[in-house]
């Protein structure tokens, strides 16, 4: 199975980050780390795009936590990250036991960075790549203050990379090649919302129980995922009884303290038989009316399909035949909103169907296309709010981040009386003369009013870094 690539945001996905999270304990207590007593911590992935940046790999070979004297790995396997599409997502990446103790910083070390472009002179959009040079491959952080594990503490580290800073631009904008790696670390409890997991992607190793399975994730080690009476499924005629060893999914929720399971608060069924694909739309065609092919930036795949690369174009065949669903919204209307008439260029999409290999050469039948939420960062456009009631309403944006030139500019970005505002005491917020710094996380579709796509927001964050 191949290591499938952080594909959210939290982005921070700020201006790029990778949030790592780490099993560890609240802020409290003191110590030194032990040899005998451990804390657990896991790994947390996040990013902040850049203009035309779609991809920015970068191998992060080891993570550490420092008390002064001890340097303590959390990452087991170095992994190959892809901080330019984590934007306001968490991705999980590590679970390890950790000495408790008094920590006062992280460091991690980097290599092989490879940026990738969206060209939009090619028709349909064509993706360039160069391989960057790294200014140091050692990175530590300071934690604003020490953090103290105590025994059997579950915390996160969460790690953003700031892409927007790290990326070295000449005079006109362009990105040279030269990275210079900058973090921003925090160890928090496990149960906070800036360490919570978005889209964890595993195929089904095992049902264990009416509400609970077992999944394969990232560098093949086995989760157990437990589900209850709130758990969101996108779609209920797939209960857990359901699924089977070719049933792969995405889950989101937090990690449980004493478990280490994942409590999941939404579980996205994303193919029952054979491969899975997520990604970003760069071109459908026809642009109008039924799509008959499209396009995916490939952020991850299952299995490791012949042909098809990470960080590449590939071209998916569509007759409408296919269910075409919002992630972790199980109203049937959604066909409304999301189907094969109404796709578009910059829509995050996981795609899953059969595959049939045939003398070396594989053949995907789409079957079955999800809506996936994706982040944006950009600035609110003065005098562009409006609001119909409460927090109902929308406002202009221009986005200049990652899909930014996939999409239009400014962006609609529709709110409603359930879209999270942080950082912001609500929608009427977005006022004065000056643009607003901003990152949101939600759902592209396509305006039938306009023709155009525009974005219905889960969360608005006033970026503040």
């Amino acid at each position: 199975m191949r290591n499938l690539r952080a594909t959210g945001v939290f982005l921070v996905i700020l201006a790029a980050a990778l949030a790592l999270s780490s099993c560890s304990g609240s802020p409290s207590g003191n110590g030194n780390p032990g040899t005998s007593q451990q804390a657990t911590v896991f790994t947390v992935g996040t990013d902040a795009p850049l203009p035309s940046v779609i991809s920015c790999q970068i191998l992060v070979s080891g993570v550490t936590l420092n008390n002064g004297t001890t340097n303590v790995p959390v990452l087991t396997t170095p992994q190959v990250v892809d901080f330019a599409q984590l934007s306001g997502l968490h991705q999980l990446l590590d679970l390890n036991a950790v000495p408790t103790g008094t920590y006062t910083s992280a460091t991690v070390t980097l290599a092989n960075p490879v940026i990738g472009f969206i060209d939009t002179t090619q028709n349909p959009p064509a993706i360039n790549t160069i391989n960057g040079t790294l200014t140091q491959s050692s990175v530590t952080v300071n934690f604003a203050n020490p953090f103290v594990l105590n025994v059997a503490d579950l915390v996160g580290l969460r790690m953003e990379f700031d892409l927007r800073q790290s990326l070295q631009t000449d005079a006109n904008g362009q990105v040279t090649g030269m990275v210079n790696p900058i973090f921003h670390m925090q160890l928090l409890d496990a149960t906070n919302s800036e360490v919570s997991i978005d889209d964890f992607p595993g195929g089904v190793v095992g049902v264990t129980g009416d509400a609970s399975f077992v999944v394969q994730g990232p560098k093949g080690r086995h989760w157990t995922v437990q589900t209850n009476t709130s758990t969101v499924f996108d779609d209920p005629s797939e209960p857990v009884s359901s699924f089977t060893t070719n049933t792969i999914v995405q889950v989101s929720g937090q990690l449980d303290p004493v478990s280490k399971d994942i409590n999941a608060t939404e579980v996205e069924v994303v193919s029952d038989d054979k491969f899975f694909l997520a990604g970003l739309f760069t071109s459908i065609r026809p642009p109008s009316g039924p799509a008959t092919q499209a396009d995916l930036y490939v952020r991850a795949e299952l299995p490791d399909i012949t042909g098809i690369q990470d960080g590449q174009i590939t071209t998916l065949s569509l007759n409408g035949s296919e269910t075409y669903k919002i992630a972790n919204i199980n109203n049937p209307i959604t066909t409304l909103l999301f189907n094969n008439s109404l796709l578009a260029a910059g829509q995050s999409v996981g795609v899953g169907g059969s595959l049939v290999t045939n003398n070396g050469v594989p053949t995907l039948t789409v079957h079955r296309v999800v809506l996936r939420r994706q982040g944006q960062g950009g600035r609110w456009v003065p005098g562009s709010t409006v609001v119909q009631n409460g927090n109902a309403g929308s406002f202009q944006f221009t986005d200049k981040w990652t899909t930014g030139v996939l999409l239009p500019n400014p962006l609609t970005v529709y709110t409603t009386n359930a879209t999270a505002f942080i950082n912001l005491s609500g929608l009427s917020a977005l006022t004065g003369a000056q643009p607003i710094p901003l990152r949101v996380v939600g759902f592209s579709f396509m305006d039938s009013a306009t023709n155009t796509p525009a974005m219905v927001a889960r969360a608005v964050e006033q970026v503040t870094n």
